[in-house]
């Protein structure tokens, strides 16, 4: 008996350290606002630290820059969607996700306050009609938003011509937009919808990551923003790899448990700041509900990874795809 337990905790220690770093710097990227919510968590909790690596922050402002920085190795660790990671790998890049970040669907429709939506509180597709002969905000044009915005117009009877698309930028700016009436209305992301909620100058109509209609949008929740590596450095580092999902599991339960709220709301605040009326009110909202949402998981659920790759080819923005296993690494949790 003794026996088996000394073997168990020799085993067990050994796996302990496969998930451990070297003192390797790990530079990922992050973004403006709630941003690599799960990676700032990590390094203020000191779980780098404990698995053996020094975690850095580098802001860039887009999926698309995260990719190139990452292709050119000024940074070690993407942070966005299968989307955004189409392009390249059809191209030949190998680049990799690890795990999840921000996994939740982020789209939102907004209706603004100085126009009548009647059907605003009808469930999916009565409130698509409200749409017709608006201005719409998207944050650019061809922009993921902007797809799922054309998708649910046709989806729901309309002709894209029913509305115009206008492009207004993320969140802060479109919202000003919005608010000043430039637009009617927006498919966008948080903050904004939060802005909307808690100022009330506006109306979330419809949320991706809660409302359940329809399906096919529904379907792409927890397959969000993950963490991306190139192949080449899951090949040289594969303990740093092990030490990184390591770190975001921690993260995840740390983030996920109520008990921590407060203390996840203050590292929010360390990084980012709304200067707006009630700021600190709509960081509270949007966090929240994204952790409502199970926004902050770890687990990269494949049938809602294959579902947005799906959606890419069905809407046109690809004539064709790669197979899932070329986004993801296959010990990904």
């Amino acid at each position: 008996m003794l026996k088996v337990a000394s073997f168990l905790l020799v085993f067990f220690f050994h796996l302990s350290s496969l998930a451990q770093g070297r003192g390797e710097t790990v530079r990922f990227q992050d973004y403006v606002g709630p941003g690599n919510l799960m990676a700032r968590v990590a390094i203020e909790k000191g779980y780098c630290e404990k698995a053996g690596i020094k975690c850095q922050l580098q802001v860039l402002a887009s999926g698309p820059l995260g990719v190139q920085a990452l292709m050119s190795k000024s940074i070690d660790a993407g942070f966005f969607t299968n989307v955004v990671m189409v392009g390249p790998v059809s191209q030949g890049a190998k680049i990799k996700m690890v795990v999840g970040a921000a996994t939740a669907n982020p789209a939102i429709l907004i209706a603004g306050n100085h126009l009548t939506f009647p059907n605003a509180d009808k469930p999916w597709p009565n409130f698509m009609s409200d749409l017709r002969g608006k201005k719409i905000g998207v944050p650019a044009r061809g922009s993921l938003m902007e797809f799922i915005l054309t998708w649910m117009i046709v989806k729901s009877g309309m002709k894209v011509e029913d509305v115009t698309i206008v492009a207004v930028g993320g969140p802060d700016t479109a919202y000003g937009a919005l608010i000043s009436k430039q637009v009617d209305a927006l498919m966008i992301f948080d903050p904004a919808g939060s802005m909307c909620s808690v100022l009330g100058t506006c109306k979330v109509i419809w949320r991706a990551a809660t409302d359940r209609q329809p399906a096919e949008m529904f379907a792409h929740n927890s397959g969000g923003n993950g963490i991306v590596l190139t192949q080449d450095y899951i090949d040289r580092n594969p303990h740093v790899v092990d030490a990184i999902i390591r770190v975001f599991r921690e993260a995840d339960a740390f983030i996920n448990n109520p008990a921590n709220f407060e203390e996840v709301i203050q590292i929010t605040r360390k990084y980012y700041r709304l200067d707006i009326p009630k700021g600190d009110e709509v960081i509270r909202y949007s966090i929240k509900l994204a952790i409502e949402s199970k926004n902050y998981v770890a687990r990269l659920d494949r049938t809602a990874l294959q579902a947005q790759l799906d959606f890419m080819v069905e809407t046109k923005m690809v004539e064709k795809l790669p197979p899932l296993s070329s986004f993801v690494l296959s010990s990904a949790p």
